[in-house]
């Protein structure tokens, strides 16, 4: 086995994503000694078949099963890894967000009280923690969330009772407890990783929960939390709608975007790729109420030219906002001294796309000054006057 080795271990259907997932890994301190192996599983059946194909081909003693929309920014991260399992042989498992007082409902996830995770929804960024009230240590918990799982030992992925994408996660948690292993969560001052999520469907969840229910009874206890709620409609709904967003936008029919976005908007309900066709919508809004040099769509072809454009603008901002050298996004940089991305654009997804927005804003206002751009440079500055009033984006998993 490769003792003083680690294998981060992927599954992936979207290579842009996987390929930013990579570049932070990338970026990583890896202890002395220590090598790095990352394995990518694609078209996997199940999260549980793709992790079990990639634990029995690697050899790494040290194993970190990731989603590939995470990203880890703290560039210590395999030093305090490494660290916290030498330190602790009876823990099997870190995470980056758990609990405990798992519920006898099966909805483990409203069990999170302990950790942190820097979220980028699509239309939102913030801090979730664990609850106000965590103590400032590394805490054992029940089951961690499956965004991120390293593990120094293991434990066969339960791919005969999990078939899909749910809940495995919360059976490794309690099969590296039957194992007689801890889980466990270390403090983090700021989160240690991104996750770049989408708002889940749930299309098979309530199945994985029967499952999870009828197989670990006594990992599944605590009185009280939620029951399980499903919008099969809406789901479909959505789905459909949004195969109808794209092909307006293909055409470019944005008035009907509009109407459809608003139609959205107005019902309260959450849809991933409505809310990303939301925040195009309102730069296309802008952008023809400014009269900008260079539209957000220009030299688009088709949809999968914008979203990947899309994407690239807001990896490329978060880079900035993370405070990486200025290599790391000189394609942004470029874009925005030549005008090829609006002011309108970047402040749209800089609103949903960043935490800490007045640190970005900073770095926006001295690009345009040093380029002469005083118009954008003013309205940075307008906008920043804001955000300096405002704190910084934090959620809780669990109420004090």
């Amino acid at each position: 086995m490769g003792k003083r080795k680690f294998a981060f271990i992927i599954a992936v259907n979207n290579e842009i994503y996987f390929e930013e997932c990579t570049y932070y890994i990338k970026r990583l301190r890896v202890p002395e000694g220590f090598s790095v192996d990352i394995l990518a599983i694609r078209d996997a059946d199940s999260m549980c078949a793709a992790y079990n194909a990639a634990m029995q081909s690697s050899d790494a003693r040290y194993k970190v099963y990731m989603h590939q929309d995470v990203m880890i920014r703290n560039v210590h991260f395999l030093e305090r890894i490494i660290e916290l399992f030498m330190q602790n042989d009876n823990v099997g498992m870190i995470g980056m967000l758990g609990g405990n007082q798992m519920p006898k409902t099966g909805m483990t996830y409203l069990a999170w009280n302990v950790g942190a995770v820097d979220c980028r929804d699509p239309s939102l960024a913030y801090y979730q923690m664990g609850a106000p009230d965590m103590k400032k240590e590394d805490t054992v918990v029940e089951a961690a969330d499956g965004l991120l799982i390293a593990t120094q030992y293991d434990v066969p992925w339960r791919e005969d009772l999990f078939t899909h994408f749910d809940f495995y996660d919360i059976s490794q948690s309690f099969e590296m407890r039957k194992a007689g292993y801890e889980i466990l969560i270390p403090y983090q001052e700021k989160p240690w990783v991104i996750h770049d999520s989408s708002f889940v469907k749930l299309t098979y969840y309530d199945e994985a929960r029967k499952i999870c229910l009828k197989e670990y009874p006594e990992y599944l206890y605590a009185e009280g939390g939620h029951e399980f709620v499903y919008d099969r409609e809406w789901n479909e709904l959505s789905d459909v709608l949004a195969e109808q967003v794209k092909s307006l936008i293909e055409n470019g029919d944005w008035k009907q975007v509009g109407e459809i976005i608003a139609s959205y908007r107005s019902t309260g309900r959450k849809s991933s790729t409505l809310e990303m066709f939301g925040v195009l919508y309102d730069i296309y809004r802008k952008e023809q109420q400014s009269g900008v040099k260079h539209s957000f769509f220009e030299d688009t072809a088709d949809y999968p030219a914008i979203y990947k454009k899309y994407l690239s603008v807001r990896f490329l901002l978060r880079r900035m906002e993370l405070g990486m050298e200025e290599e790391a996004y000189q394609e942004l940089l470029d874009a925005i001294r030549s005008e090829y991305i609006s002011y309108d654009a970047l402040e749209k997804m800089l609103l949903c796309a960043t935490v800490e927005r007045k640190s970005v804003l900073e770095k926006l206002i001295a690009i345009y000054e040093e380029a002469g751009m005083g118009a954008q440079s003013a309205l940075c500055k307008r906008a920043y006057q804001v955000i300096k009033r405002s704190p910084l984006p934090v959620t809780y998993c669990q109420k004090a």
